[in-house]
């Protein structure tokens, strides 16, 4: 079991605690990061970090800089990685959600398979088969939410994560047709990107809606880094923003259920058409939800995480491929929300490709947002889990 000192203290704590516990795969990250960017920035005039710095937030910083003090890595290396990571691995995902009285036990339930793209250049003893390297994250910053999420090491983003006022929370980006096409400016990457949105609202906020209302004010403010798609839920409703540069729409989801993948569906005529992959994970995982509406609980939504409909591959919810450069899932997490007593709300992460992780115990942690952190196994916050049930090989056992 790991020793972790988290509990209410400043953000260099918990980045110190950070940075002791991943430095391992932190080191894997930074080192495979640092070979893309040679590739896509020989002269590494776009990714100077001096240029961004200056405009972060002071916790983002502080946190930062106790990562560098535990991990005993650079600092400049960890604020370049943490401000230009989204853009270098876009964050793919299906997110799937039954909201009060579509789940069957009244509640919100909500799932998120993480996806992410790896790179040909990530070889050789430092990173893992082309891909970032994923561990559990558990957050409780002096005066702020407890926040339990699933990062890539070295990063102060969630990817998914739930409080304990019983907030759950997902990001994915959208495929349009602007978006390839779109050079990125020094400006756009100053925009907080969609990894820290949500672990800031998650942080923040009491309930689904003003984590919306604080999130969408902040896209108003400045724009989007890259298009995507935010989802935020508590018990009886969840909000699903999607944001195009200077476009955004709103959803309110409340006792139905509600999918989304790497495209728009309010704001669909933006959508790359080219996109076969999105659209197929999105009509799937529609048709689960709403064939099972009433009726999903976790077995349910465990087995839609893994479910291998147009694939297995890259078309499927679980995603699969040979080729770096193709988004695969690389883990997942189910949160339930319970409507009475936030702080007991529930989210299980499985480490590792879903058709594989969900099976083994040793790949999946249940935890409430009362859990004692220290009751983490190892594996699951210094990467190991990951490593040992990330594979790109289908498991096709019925």
């Amino acid at each position: 079991m790991n020793q972790m000192p988290y509990a209410d203290g400043t953000y260099y704590e918990i980045g110190v605690s950070q940075g002791k516990t991943y430095r391992e795969s932190i080191n894997w990250n930074l080192q495979a990061f640092r070979n893309v960017i040679r590739q896509v920035d020989p002269r590494g005039t776009f990714f100077d970090v001096r240029q961004v710095e200056r405009e972060l937030p002071s916790w983002m910083l502080e946190e930062i800089s106790g990562i560098s003090e535990g991990s005993c890595l650079d600092f400049a290396e960890l604020v370049r990685y943490n401000v230009f990571r989204e853009i270098i691995y876009p964050d793919e995902c299906t997110v799937l959600m039954a909201v009060g009285k579509a789940s069957k036990s009244g509640s919100t339930i909500f799932l998120k398979n993480s996806d992410k793209i790896g790179d040909v250049g990530l070889t050789g003893p430092k990173f893992y088969r082309d891909k970032e390297v994923n561990v559990v994250l558990h957050i409780k910053a002096a005066g702020k939410n407890r926040v339990i999420g699933f990062a890539a090491a070295g990063s102060v983003d969630v990817k998914m994560g739930l409080s304990d006022k019983g907030v759950a929370a997902g990001t994915n980006i959208s495929r349009t047709k602007a978006l390839a096409q779109k050079s990125l400016s020094t400006e756009q990457v100053r925009v907080p990107g969609r990894g820290r949105l949500i672990r800031e609202a998650l942080e923040s906020c009491e309930n689904a809606l003003s984590a919306c209302n604080l999130t969408t004010a902040k896209i108003l403010k400045t724009t989007m880094t890259t298009s995507g798609n935010l989802q935020f839920a508590d018990a009886k409703e969840a909000y699903i923003i999607e944001g195009f540069y200077n476009e955004m729409a709103v959803e309110t989801v409340r006792d139905k259920t509600a999918a989304r993948s790497n495209c728009f569906v309010s704001l669909k005529g933006l959508n790359d058409e080219e996109d076969v992959s999105s659209i197929c994970r999105l009509v799937r995982g529609s048709q689960l939800l709403r064939e099972n509406e009433g009726k999903i609980d976790f077995e349910m939504m465990r087995r839609f995480s893994m479910d291998h409909a147009n694939g297995p591959g890259v078309n499927s919810i679980c995603r699969h491929s040979n080729d770096p450069a193709d988004e695969t899932s690389l883990g997942a997490a189910i949160m339930e929300i319970h409507p009475e007593k936030p702080e007991l709300s529930k989210i299980t992460i499985t480490l590792g490709k879903p058709c594989r992780a969900w099976e083994k115990k040793e790949a999946c942690i249940t935890l409430d947002m009362a859990h004692d952190p220290r009751n983490i196994p190892s594996g699951h916050l210094d990467g190991e889990t990951w490593k040992r049930f990330y594979s790109e090989s289908p498991n096709t056992k019925p």
